[in-house]
This record gives C-alpha cells, structure tokens and sequence, in this order.
C-alpha cells in the first residue's frame, strides 16, 4: 500500500468527518430558525400552486451525498487541499454568536417579508446615486440588503444554513477547472496568471482558489464596500490580490486584461438585460483564449429538484431568480464570444466553463 494512498485515505477521511459536522451544525440552525420564523406565507394569503412535482427525497439525499463524495474523491486525490475551515477551525465561541445573529436575522428576514415595502426597504437610507436600481432592493428580505456590515458578516452562515452546510462545496465544484486552468497558464507563461473575481462577495471561492494557487494574482471586485471588507478578511493576507469597488457591468479594467474571471452567484441576481451587459464586459475583459468560469444556481431541468428552484424566490425575495433559471446560458455568452466547454452541477449549484475565442 503506497504513501499516497494511506495519505489520501486519511485526507478523505478528516474530510468526510468534518463535513458531516458541519453539515449537522447548520442543518440544526436552518430548522430552528424555521420554527422560529414562522410561515413563509404571510398570514391570510394563500400560498400559489407549484408547476413542479414533489422531489423524492430519497433523491434530494443522494444529490446530497454525491457532491460530498465528489469533493472526498477531489480531495483524496489532491486535486485541492483540504479546505482552510477544516485545517483551521473557527473558534467555538464564533459560531455561537454567528449562530445567535442568524437566529435573531431570521425573525427580521419573515417580519420584512410580510411587510408591505419590505423587499426595497434598503432604499430609505442609501446613497441612491452610489447604485444601480436594481441593486438597491433587500434581497433575500435581509437587513441591509448588500450594504452593511452586519449583512456582510452573517451572509455566510445564512447562506450554509440555506443549504443544509453545503454552500462552500458547491462552489468548489468550480475550483477543479480553476486550478487546471491556472497550471496551464503557470506552465506556458512567463507572468503570473491575472484573475478577476467577479463580483467577490465575501470571497469565499476566492480563498480556496489563492490557498491552493498562491501564484495568481487575483483581483476581486464587488459593488458593496461592506462585502469587499469581508472578502479582505476572508482571504489569506499573504496572497496577492487587489480589491477594487465597481460594478460587473462597467468593469473598472482594460480590454483583454485578465486571463481568468469568475463569478459566484452573480447572475440571478441580475435584471436579463443586465446579463447581457454583464456577459459583454466579460467577453471585452478576457483576453482571447481566456477562461470564463460561471458558478450559479442550478437551472430547471438539471437535476430532480425543480421544486426547489421553483420555491426559493417565493421564500425570500429573489426578483430575477425565476428567469435566470430558465435562461439560455449558451446562448447569452455565445453572443458575446464564449463557447462552452465545460460543466458540473453539484447538488444545486452548476460551474460552466466558457472560453473566449481567440479570433
């Protein structure tokens, strides 16, 4: 039995055990916090009949597991490190106060919800001329919307709890076509590959792509400076990367400047024809033969579980969600000069790869 083996076993093991951990910490808060919220109904409506059939749960778990063992297997066989949060884990007393501020979140997230004007209450107290329209509106019925430190600061937990400890996995599907594409580009170049995060948040992916990739040099760029300063606190302070404020659809850099952008949950977020905007900037951005990596929402039709794509905007405020999920996504990036060439769905995230041609 060689070295590798017993070490990737190893590996593989610490992984699965630290997972299943984190998967029971936040699948306990995601059904305390519905208790405690209530209905997703507001009271006296009547709750509109879905389209979709009712999942199988049987197969829910299964999507469950087999993207954990997709990310055992990547791990194992050292196509990533074992991720940071498991190397070093977050002090206990943390989580209790992440956990408590989720709880106290998910009882303003229903009363906001039930509210009438709760969906674009952030408008009351920003800056509207800092931003798009679009932009300016409570998404997911949170305090802020994108624009405040405490947003920022428990967007996460919210986000892990939302999908039962599964979020950080299901971007990392990405992860395997951004480090190959990384080695490729390390290997033929004289310089450091360039990187652009596309609308960073709080950097999540970005962390995994520099601890694994320490010679890219990364660029992260978001709209909200809250977010930027979460970002700036997530990823490790020794790798090389710029924060810059600015919007995807007027990106802040010249033509085929970058060799690689990303984005992470960006697109279903956006009005369609912001898409488009947004699809153009990345085209004029990459250099020809760059890579495009597009990590969002599953679509309709790509797993069993439509229904759950179907609720999700009906349980928080997700205005442009229903649409992304039946859009073209082929056909939005092949208009601005991106073919596909990649694609992974895992769970209820899907990573696209996209290259730019080089005529």
């Amino acid at each position: 039995m060689s070295v590798d083996f017993v070490n990737g076993a190893v590996r593989g093991g610490v992984y699965t055990a630290a997972q299943l951990a984190k998967t029971g910490w936040y699948t306990t808060q995601y059904v305390g916090a519905r208790h405690l919220a209530g209905p997703l109904t507001a009271p006296g409506h009547v709750p509109k009949p879905y389209s979709s059939n009712r999942p199988d749960e049987k197969a829910v778990r299964q999507a469950f597991f087999a993207l954990l063992a997709k990310e055992r297997a990547d791990i194992a066989k050292g196509t990533y490190k074992l991720p940071r949060d498991f190397r070093e884990p977050p002090s206990p007393f943390y989580l209790a106060d992440q956990a408590r501020r989720y709880f106290k979140e998910a009882r303003a997230i229903t009363r906001r919800s039930y509210a009438k004007g709760g969906a674009t209450e952030v408008r009351e107290t920003a800056n509207r001329e800092a931003y798009p329209p679009y932009y300016l509106q409570n998404f997911h019925f949170q305090t802020d919307g994108w624009l405040s430190d405490q947003s920022a600061e428990i967007y996460d937990t919210q986000v892990e709890a939302l999908f039962t400890g599964a979020a950080d996995m299901m971007r990392r599907r990405a992860l395997p076509m951004l480090l190959a594409e990384v080695e490729r580009l390390t290997e033929v170049g004289t310089r450091a590959p360039r990187l652009l995060d596309m609308a960073c948040g709080t950097g999540r992916l970005l962390r995994d792509v520099v601890d694994n990739a320490p010679q890219v040099k990364a660029t992260a760029l978001d709209l909200s400076p809250a977010y930027l300063k979460q970002a700036k606190r997530n990823v490790p302070k020794k790798a090389d990367v710029d924060f810059v404020e600015g919007a995807a659809e007027t990106l802040p850099f010249e033509d085929g400047s970058m060799d690689i952008i990303m984005s992470v949950y960006l697109f279903h977020e956006l009005p369609p024809k912001v898409r488009h905007e947004v699809a153009a900037e990345v085209a004029r951005v990459l250099k020809p033969g760059g890579l495009y990596v597009h990590v969002d929402s599953a679509q309709y039709g790509d797993t069993e579980m439509d229904i759950l794509l179907e609720g999700f905007p009906r349980a928080v405020h997700e205005p442009y969600y229903d649409h992304y999920c039946k859009e073209d996504l082929p056909a939005l990036f092949g208009a601005a000069g991106l073919a596909k060439e990649a694609e992974e769905v895992g769970f209820l995230t899907k990573a696209t790869g996209f290259r730019r041609s080089i005529g």
